[in-house]
């Protein structure tokens, strides 16, 4: 008679070869949480899976588990499964399933993610009213890290995040102006009229200056409502004195050149000098 524990690897590698209906990772990871010991918890991409963490495309579509043991234990050796050793693992539940705490699970990202992409990784868990963490705890945390891969580069992306961040396309198009020598602008700047009234909130920005930049998803031209609402929106700035510069995904394609000669030809403009 098969043991609960070997039903649970069946049905894990079941999943795993069905192409017809192939499973998503939270799915597997259900399948694969029956037959995990107690100690183990599911990290790296698979805990910011299960957490709710901003992932590229390619690590989203990913449908391998990543499990973390504690340090000196065997990890586990399967299709499907990566496996990792660490000492003193923070271990929480979510949804059910154990997994990584998210500092640790942003931690373990950095031996994944690109520098950009790692710096909105720490954006997204500092965003919104409510955010989870804050770049000073980011900065803390990465402080302290001595003696595993990844931490030149955690520290240079705990520096870098930002609170308040709405999109991970905000970060890159903020990080590739710095990087182009741009001084940094500020993020999600609220303009106000005269009397200090709200008039909008702009996703970057040099307030000195009064110009801003503006990104554009495809849901700005194709909802009609949402795009009347973006013309009287930048009608409204623009009384108050403000240029806006509005990109879209194109504009940083082919080395973004046409948006840097926008950019500097706005700031010099203004009189801005650095």
């Amino acid at each position: 008679m098969s043991t609960s524990f070997e039903r649970a690897a069946l049905s894990f590698r079941r999943m795993r070869g069905d192409r017809a209906r192939p499973a998503s990772a939270f799915e597997l990871a259900r399948a694969y949480a029956k037959r995990m010991p107690a100690t183990h918890a599911f990290s790296h991409a698979t805990a910011a899976l299960i957490h709710g963490v901003w992932l590229p495309g390619r690590l989203e579509a990913d449908r391998r588990l990543h499990v973390t043991v504690p340090a000196g234990t065997r990890a586990p050796q399967m299709t499907g499964i990566v496996g990792h050793e660490c000492a003193g693992a923070s271990i929480q539940r979510v949804n059910g399933l154990p997994v990584t705490s998210l500092l640790q699970t942003w931690c373990d990202l950095g031996t994944l993610l690109t520098r950009v992409e790692l710096v909105a990784a720490a954006d997204f868990l500092c965003s919104g009213r409510n955010p989870w963490h804050t770049p000073a705890e980011l900065r803390l945390v990465v402080a302290g890290l001595t003696g595993r891969r990844a931490c030149r580069a955690l520290r240079e992306a705990a520096a870098l995040a930002r609170s308040a961040v709405d999109s991970p396309q905000e970060t890159k198009t903020r990080l590739f102006l710095v990087d182009a020598g741009i001084p940094e602008p500020v993020v999600n700047f609220e303009i106000r009229d005269a009397e200090g009234y709200f008039v909008a909130r702009v996703d970057l920005s040099w307030p000195r200056f009064k110009l801003c930049i503006e990104y554009e998803g495809d849901g700005h031209r194709s909802d009609p409502r949402r795009f009347r609402a973006d013309i009287t929106r930048r009608e409204r700035v623009e009384e108050q004195g403000w240029r806006m510069i509005r990109i879209t995904d194109d504009d940083l394609k082919n080395n973004g050149l046409e948006l840097l000669r926008r950019v500097r030809a706005a700031l010099v403009a203004r009189s801005a000098h650095w």
